[in-house]
């Protein structure tokens, strides 16, 4: 191998500039000539040990070889090159051998043909006899001596024997430099665009301009009609990356071509925690009619240390502060009541305490107020990752991928990513699992499958390394319940008075309410904490900011488990009534009204508005603990009057979070009256 030691005669470059070792001059130190301008200088061999270490010098390979002008040899390039290989193919590393055992006999002898042709002759009778020989005839003794100098300037390093085959054929362009600049013009412009079109559109185009080229050139000087070999030669040598940045957009060609990492370490346990959403790819269905509601979303936090999952929350809610917020409570808080209410599940679920650092997309429900409170109450914080680049939260989507892919495949219902793998599957006709149960089969899974396999990048499993590790975390907990729901809630302002507090529509009083007028006055404007999530009550900050009080809804049937998309639908739906008819309803016969028309409605919607009347009817664990079904109520009003039989679930139920209100008069011409 290439090698350098500090003696007499040895050459080395330091910079640009060759030198060689003149003489020790005692304690260390050499005189050292430079070879460019002839001169001499003292140097210590500690300070060129250093410029050795920092990359600065290196050695020639051989005490007694003169530099090239050029500093690199051809041998040397080739040694260079394939410093880091490590392997070559059977047949050359053969043949290098075989070449070795030539230059191993003649390295001694003069380079004449004299003097080795006779031992070449003698060793080849030796070599043939060996088992697979690779070569069919002596070498030439020129031959042997540039491989015998090949292998010096390499510094007996064998791969300088190695055949270089692509180093062969010719370097030059038969066509000439004018036709590659055609070509790489038509390229640029036709194959290297969004449209994507082929290479054979490239060769007729190129066809056409190197005819219009020759319609001017004499017989002799016109260009050759470029193959298509030649085009896809042209193509290939651009690189990949730029092809894929000019035909398929920079964002996917960083996709494809980026690079994998261990990415962010996690030093301890709820260091970091992730958290994303995933649409499942699982069709649901009804409680009670059984029809198809449409995939449910997924809103997951992950422990990137352990790989633990920290909470979770399946619905239909859309990605929003709602089920950020369902999810991000349920990871700080214990899960004690969780698995007492689901008693199938068998293994435990330590996961609770404040996290340090939260990751998160750049999706708008992750800038809302809901965390922003949650970070200025526990010291969270929140590390957005860049956008379109889901790979920076690699751990959280690996996961999405294995739960679509272990736990819903071959559940009925599945969906597919692909048209080909789908077939003639539909989805929608088998499937059989509600979104209560695929909540509960998810739990299971989590902490009984999951948590309970061993990680390939752990080696452990998730719940090994959480046992193993969170006792030496200190784990921190809000000061009460009361603290969480007041974190995850938006700040507003509000006027107290004797008939409590007015939000949305809604009325909140209770006697601690009342307490606090009598302490500070009798009208004072006070800041109240809502969550999206349950409107039934809110959270309310005394004047001084040290006291939390929890104030219930006065309207508690109404409004306890409703969110707040559930109440602008039912105000909405409230607002088209009294227009129409000068009729006051109250806000909970509007709820159930609409409840009662879902249910006739169901089998007459489509899925997507199966779907939103699915989000309608939905409520949190605890409202929907008290109720037969899922945020149903057990009874129902009668019915009203034939406008409101006349009115469809799908027109009240909006498309997005915005609740339009539409004209009043809508209601008689879908009654059959008249606007």
């Amino acid at each position: 191998m290439a090698t350098g030691s500090f003696q007499v005669g040895q050459r080395f470059v330091c910079g640009e500039t060759s030198f060689r070792l003149y003489r020790p001059v005692g304690d260390g130190a050499w005189v050292v000539e430079d070879l460019g301008t002839g001169s001499f200088r003292e140097e210590d061999q500690a300070s060129l040990l250093h410029r050795w270490s920092c990359g600065e010098l290196r050695f020639y390979e051989g005490a007694d070889i003169a530099p090239r002008p050029s500093a690199k040899s051809v041998a040397l390039a080739s040694a260079v090159e394939d410093a880091y290989r490590q392997s070559y193919p059977d047949a050359l590393w053969k043949r290098a051998v075989a070449k070795l055992f030539f230059v191993r006999k003649l390295a001694a002898v003069p380079s004449s043909e004299t003097a080795m042709s006779p031992l070449i002759e003698e060793s080849w009778q030796q070599a043939v006899k060996l088992p697979d020989w690779p070569m069919v005839r002596p070498p030439h003794f020129t031959t042997v001596a540039r491989w015998i100098r090949d292998y010096r300037k390499a510094g007996e390093d064998i791969r300088a024997l190695i055949d270089r085959h692509t180093d062969k054929g010719n370097r030059e362009s038969r066509l000439g430099e004018l036709m590659e600049t055609i070509a790489d013009d038509v390229i640029e412009t036709v194959y290297m665009t969004l449209e994507r079109r082929t290479a054979q559109e490239v060769l007729e185009t190129l066809r056409g301009r190197v005819a219009q080229q020759n319609l001017g050139r004499l017989a002799s000087e016109k260009l050759p009609r470029p193959s298509f070999n030649y085009v896809k030669r042209r193509i290939s040598e651009i690189p990949v990356y730029d092809r894929c940045v000019a035909r398929y957009g920079k964002r996917l060609a960083d996709i494809k071509f980026r690079a994998a990492g261990l990415g962010m370490p996690a030093e301890k346990l709820l260091a970091r925690a992730s958290i994303d959403h995933c649409r499942l790819d699982l069709m649901v269905v009804d409680e009670e009619s059984r029809l198809p509601l449409g995939r449910p979303w997924l809103t997951l936090i992950l422990d990137e240390r352990s790989r633990y999952v920290l909470g979770f929350y399946i619905g239909f809610e859309e990605p929003s502060a709602v089920s950020v917020g369902r999810a991000v409570s349920q990871a700080l808080m214990p899960k004690t009541e969780l698995l007492t209410a689901h008693p199938q599940v068998v293994n435990a679920w330590d996961a609770w305490g404040i996290f340090s650092t939260l990751v998160a997309d750049n999706g708008l429900e992750l800038h809302g107020t809901a965390l922003e409170h949650a970070i200025e109450r526990f010291g969270i914080k929140l590390q957005f990752c860049p956008r379109k680049k889901p790979w920076y939260k690699g751990k959280l989507e690996r996961f999405f991928r294995t739960f679509n892919n272990r736990l819903l495949d071959g559940i009925p219902g599945k969906t597919f990513s692909s048209v080909m793998d789908k077939g003639d599957y539909n989805p929608s006709k088998h499937a059989v699992v509600t979104l209560s149960t695929l909540r509960e089969i998810t739990l299971i899974w989590i902490v009984d499958i999951y948590h309970q396999k061993n990680h390939r990048a752990l080696g452990r499993s998730p719940a090994e390394v959480w046992e193993e590790e969170i006792h030496g975390v200190d784990r921190w907990l809000p000061a009460s319940a009361l603290e969480t729901d007041s974190a995850f809630s938006r700040k507003e302002t509000r006027c107290l008075t004797h008939k409590g507090i007015e939000f949305d529509c809604l009325f909140y009083n209770s006697p601690e309410l009342a307490r606090i007028r009598e302490f500070h006055g009798a009208e004072i404007d006070v800041e109240v904490r809502v969550a999206d999530d349950d409107i039934g009550s809110i959270v309310v900050v005394a004047p001084g900011g040290r006291q939390l009080v929890k104030v219930p809804a006065l309207e508690r049937e109404y409004a306890e488990g409703m969110t707040r998309w559930q109440h602008k639908v039912c105000k909405r739906y409230k607002r088209r009534i009294q227009d129409d008819e000068s009729r006051d309803i109250s806000l909970f016969v509007a709820r159930e009204k609409i409840r009662e028309l879902i249910s006739k409605d169901m089998q007459l919607t489509k899925r997507d508005s199966r779907k939103r009347q699915a989000r309608f009817i939905e409520a949190p664990e605890a409202a929907r603990s008290s109720e037969g079904r899922m945020g149903m109520a057990p009874s129902m009003p009668a019915a009203s009057t034939a406008q409101e039989d006349a009115i469809r679930a799908s027109d009240y139920l909006p498309q997005e979070d915005a609740v339009p209100v539409f004209a009043s008069r809508r209601i008689n011409s879908l009654a059959g009256g008249q606007a």
